[in-house]
């Protein structure tokens, strides 16, 4: 740790040699990610083609595509909105990738939001398991949870804890934790006057590391002996780094995990001195991506594994809060509401018999089936299934396109003049025939089931995010 020292005598003191590759490099590129659950990535690469997009898939990464060139912005595009893909910088995608994350483990992100990281540990657990999300930041839960939504994920439980606090709530029981931590942001320039203001206000810019260290603390003592935990950041400020990676390991039963090289990306080992700190031969097992070697983002990452129990002094305190029993589909507060989705979607209740629930004053979430009881202390637990709005129970967006097949009553399909216009005005009139309740759904045929409409009588409907999309034919 170091004292306070001007900014730009900060940059020179962490890039060093490398100071004027980092403050000339050109703009990185941008990325998305295909989540396979929903799509292939062959189906996006011509999707976004079709549209005007010039893009290339990534050389080692099969479900990273590459944006050379855009007519809009990726977000929207009616195929994100139905959760084939989702924005996200290179670098990002990979720390997952490290994680190994596989179906039937149990997962944490400590510092989810936004929740791209999120939405790829689902998608590499295939949505099978047991997966936490938790941020501290209270604003941030609220695009966390729309993330989840989009790629349909029901077997993710979120809290909105201080990441060090984690422990009161949940017990070492987790195959995988990925600690993708608070940083500085120096590992891309364009954030470089953001970053100075950050700095300049800092009363003690340590006050960092020692936050980063007690997140990777929190970390390992939720993991189990044998577990795989990732450290990442999008800093390339070795205090921020090899600094905290360095002391955890002097301290903690812990063993660096050697990082596999990628085709395409420039991996710079970990470094193993610093500004006269010794971090060790191990650390060169980290890797680093610099972003004037690479088109991304910099960043940091270290993969640990636990290879014992740890001290007795950081034994696990009891539990802040009792667990929550979830409820099954044939519960008396349950069946009544399924029964309500069937008349008015033509849903057979059979298909929810895989899933939990639980209830809220106006809504009622499911989860996968194996979640018979969840730790007290959550925010969120599955996927919002329905909405009641009166006498009826309105389903999802997210739901509506998971359950697209079973759903056979109270359906509008819209051709591709009619979904251009309701694109453009989020209004459109259509013959509308046994339709019995004001929330008919939107049947896109490339897409299956879409969304919820809004009956506005007279054989209008309304869609009210439709303008946020730009519609193109596939």
């Amino acid at each position: 740790m170091h004292e306070k020292i001007s900014f730009d005598e900060h940059l020179h003191r962490i890039f060093g040699d490398d100071y004027d590759a980092f403050i000339s490099h050109a703009p990185v590129g941008e990325f998305v990610r295909v989540n396979t659950q929903r799509a292939t990535p062959e189906r996006v690469m011509s999707l976004l083609k079709s549209q005007g997009f010039d893009v290339e898939q990534v050389a080692g990464l099969d479900d990273a595509i590459r944006l050379r060139t855009k007519p809009f912005e990726p977000t929207r595009c009616l195929h994100h909105f139905a959760g084939w893909f989702v924005k996200q910088s290179l670098s990002s995608q990979l720390p997952v990738r490290f994680l190994d994350a596989r179906p039937g483990q149990t997962i944490i992100d400590l510092c989810a939001a936004p929740g791209s990281k999120t939405t790829q540990i689902a998608t590499a657990m295939h949505n099978e398991g047991c997966l936490f999300a938790n941020d501290l930041a209270g604003k941030r839960m609220t695009p966390l949870a729309a993330r989840l939504d989009a790629g349909i994920v029901s077997h993710a439980v979120l809290f909105n804890v201080a990441a060090e606090r984690l422990p009161h709530y949940l017990d070492p029981v987790f195959d995988r934790v990925l600690a993708d931590v608070p940083c500085s942001g120096l590992g891309l320039f364009d954030a470089i006057d953001e970053n100075r203001h950050r700095y300049e206000a800092a009363k003690n810019p340590s006050s960092q590391y020692q936050l980063q260290y007690r997140i990777l603390l929190s970390g390992a003592r939720l993991l189990r002996v044998g577990g795989r935990l990732v450290y990442s950041t999008c800093s390339l400020n070795p205090d921020e780094n090899e600094g905290v990676v360095s002391q955890f390991l002097a301290r903690y039963p812990f063993r660096l995990v050697e990082i596999p090289d990628i085709a395409g990306i420039h991996f710079r080992p970990g470094l193993t001195s610093w500004q006269g700190c010794e971090y060790g031969e191990e650390m060169t097992r980290a890797r680093r991506v610099t972003p004037w070697e690479n088109d991304t983002q910099g960043f940091f990452m270290a993969v640990l594994e636990k290879t014992d129990e740890l001290p007795e002094r950081l034994s696990y305190p009891p539990r802040a809060t009792e667990p929550v029993r979830t409820l099954a589909p044939d519960d008396e507060a349950v069946a009544p509401i399924l029964a309500n989705i069937e008349r008015y979607y033509g849903i057979d209740p059979s298909a929810f018999g895989a899933l939990r629930f639980l209830l809220s004053a106006r809504a009622i979430y499911a989860i996968d089936g194996h979640w018979e009881e969840i730790p007290g202390g959550y925010q969120r637990a599955g996927i919002c299934l329905a909405k009641r709005r009166g006498g009826i129970w309105r389903l999802s967006h997210s739901m509506i396109q998971r359950f697209s097949d079973e759903i056979t009553r109270n359906t509008l399909t819209l051709d591709d003049d009619q979904m251009a216009q309701i694109c453009a005005t989020g209004d459109i009139d259509v013959a509308i025939a046994d339709i019995e309740s004001p929330y008919p759904v939107l049947r896109y045929e490339p897409l299956g089931a879409l969304a919820s409409l809004y009956d506005m009588g007279g054989g209008r409907v309304h869609w009210k995010r439709a303008c946020d999309y730009q519609f193109a034919r596939v």
